[in-house]
């Protein structure tokens, strides 16, 4: 196998690894931010800012909501709903894998901060840029001080779980 196969192969892998993580921490880490900073019920409405009780006002459900209306002509059920949302931020998060492992493995000078500026690198391309501008979440600006906490520290954790999972199966393989 050459080495790209091998760190595709690897990417894959830390990619389904740190989105499972991502995953994991967003619902505890959303209740500390609420507690820390107690959002404005009408923040909470937000596309985006709301992943334990609304779920179907991700940006990956939107997105699915609106690429199954554009298709179909029909409204996508909100159990399909969450899980295309799921399918969605696996893949994207397997995309960030392969990318992250195909350029570290290549470059080690962007082996810095043990995945930090990584998954600040994740959220700033995606939360803090295109994810607002595409209509599926709301302004950076408006959103709740608890989504801050949730939302960028699951990426930072995210970005954590892909360099530390890459450091240990670049050990196996």
């Amino acid at each position: 196998m050459n080495i790209m196969t091998k760190n595709i192969l690897k990417g894959i892998a830390v990619g389904l690894f740190a989105s499972l993580i991502k995953s994991i921490v967003e619902p505890p880490l959303q209740k500390l931010g609420e507690n820390l900073f107690p959002p404005e019920p009408d923040k909470l409405k937000l596309k985006g800012a709301d992943v334990i009780r609304q779920p179907g006002n991700m940006p990956p459900a939107i997105l699915a909501k609106k690429v199954y209306r554009a298709v179909t002509h029909n409204r996508l059920s909100y159990d399909n709903t969450l899980t295309s949302m799921k399918c969605i931020h696996y893949m994207l998060g397997t995309a960030v894998g392969i990318t992250y492992v195909v350029l570290v493995n290549n470059n080690k000078n962007l082996e810095i901060d043990g995945g930090i500026k990584a998954g600040t690198a994740v959220w700033a391309l995606t939360h803090g840029s295109t994810v607002p501008v595409l209509g599926l979440q709301g302004k950076v600006s408006e959103m709740p001080k608890s989504w801050w906490v949730w939302e960028f520290g699951s990426h930072l954790i995210f970005g954590i779980a892909m360099e530390q999972s890459r450091k240990l199966i670049n050990i196996w393989i």
